[in-house]
Formats: C-alpha cells, structure tokens, sequence
C-alpha cells in the first residue's frame, strides 16, 4: 500500500543522514518539475552517494556519481513508500518547483 509522509523540517537532517542505507542497492532516477520550466530529468538512473540538509545553508543536496543536486530553501519535503519501502521522495523549493527523486 502506498503512502505519502510530510517530513517536518525538525527532520531533514536526521532523515537525510541515514536514507543511504534505506535505499542502499537502488538507483535513482532525479526530475525537476515546474511550470516555467517544463519536466526536465537530470538523472535517469545511478547510484545514491549521498543525501543531506544543511541547516545553515538552508540547502537539501543529493549526490550520485558525477554530480550533486542541490535545492536551496526546501519548503517542503514528501517521502512516498510502497509497504515501508521508500519509493519516492518530493521536495519543493522556494520557487514552487517539485524536484522528485524516484528509487528502483
């Protein structure tokens, strides 16, 4: 059964610290949605290195080989999972674009 959570952002760092091992062994594919800017996908499959959110910068990055995703001023973060499996995670930055990032 599928659910959606909405992180509170007392949560990021905590959940972001350990997310790689949530998700070790998937690839995942990074999509920036919006508006003005249409769908583009930056990332159509690769290894998770790493995910973060840095308080003092405001900034949630992923990281996989070759390039780190960076969304400044997160507003809001959405963890979408399959039978407690995490299938998708949502973030929505300061301009209103969804940046989704999906594990397979």
């Amino acid at each position: 059964m599928m659910g959606v959570k909405v992180l509170p952002k007392s949560e990021w760092t905590a959940y972001f610290s350990q997310l790689h091992k949530e998700v070790e062994g998937k690839e995942i594919k990074i999509e920036v949605l919006g508006a003005t800017i249409g769908d583009q996908v930056l990332v159509r499959s690769a290894p998770l290195l790493g995910a973060t959110y840095e308080p003092k910068e405001d900034a949630h990055e992923v990281s996989v080989k070759g390039m780190t995703h960076v969304v400044d001023h997160p507003q809001k973060i959405s963890i979408k999972d399959d039978d407690g499996q995490i299938f998708a995670i949502e973030v929505i930055d300061v301009g209103g674009r969804h940046q989704l990032m999906t594990f397979a």
